[in-house]
């Protein structure tokens, strides 16, 4: 067909999506073959579709995501195993009206559950942004450090990092020792945390539980560490 409009032009969309009942997306098929009208609709949807994908980060849908994601999927499997084999079938009413309004139908659980983490993953940067499902890290400038110098304080559930930028090197034969000074009155604790820095830069984990730590420090110790501070703290990183 070669005419500059197709009845079925409409039907593309589903088609692209793969959205059509069964049997029909075969037809449309063949129909496309013989129609240029439908074949270049069918090639512009297909280009805005894989523009769209490759526009969205890829995210890794958070555990609880995950879980609400399957918990859907499983309740509509049952609902489709209780209501037998044809239950996701279009009627026959459906495969006649080719030139109706565009038709709703049950998907099969596989077709649901690859929507639905399509939006959990795909979508992930809105998810991640409401209720429980969202990161629980957390970042705070240290309140102290040299002049030109950077860090913070990087919280997660499970660790803690302590990461630093424009520190200078140590003074020769020594080395930076991470303390944690707890809200108890006494002096700074000595942690195994010993390091030096590479062009001003380092990233170090913070050993230790933290839950009454009030700030985190870092001396310049001999090598091998101390266990009582020598010289007045460098960097001062508070936890809470």
């Amino acid at each position: 067909m070669t005419i500059d409009t197709c009845p079925r032009i409409d039907d593309a969309g589903s088609y692209v999506l793969r959205a059509m009942p069964e049997g029909e997306w075969e037809l449309y098929c063949a129909h496309v073959a013989d129609c240029q009208v439908c074949a270049s609709k069918i090639a512009e949807l297909g280009f805005v579709s894989d523009a769209l994908l490759n526009a969205v980060p890829q995210l890794t849908a958070p555990p609880v995501i995950r879980g609400r994601v399957m918990s859907v999927v499983r309740a509509e499997s049952e609902l489709l195993l209780a209501a037998g084999p044809m239950a996701d079938r279009p009627t026959e009413r459906e495969r006649t009206s080719r030139f109706s309004l565009p038709r709703l139908r049950l998907w099969p659980a596989t077709v649901l559950a690859s929507s639905l983490l399509a939006l959990g993953i795909g979508g992930g940067a809105l998810l991640v942004g409401g209720g429980e499902s969202g990161p629980t890290e957390r970042t705070i400038a240290c309140a102290d450090a040299p002049a030109g110098a950077t860090c913070k304080m990087q919280l997660a559930e499970d660790s803690t990092k302590l990461v630093v930028a424009g520190l200078p090197t140590p003074p020769e034969g020594r080395i930076y020792q991470v303390w944690l000074d707890r809200d108890n009155g006494t002096a700074p604790e000595p942690t195994e945390a010993l390091f030096s820095v590479r062009k001003g830069r380092a990233s170090v984990n913070v050993p230790g539980d933290l839950s009454d730590v009030k700030q985190v420090l870092v001396t310049d110790e001999p090598v091998g560490g101390s266990e009582v501070p020598t010289r007045q703290p460098v960097i001062a990183a508070p936890v809470a």
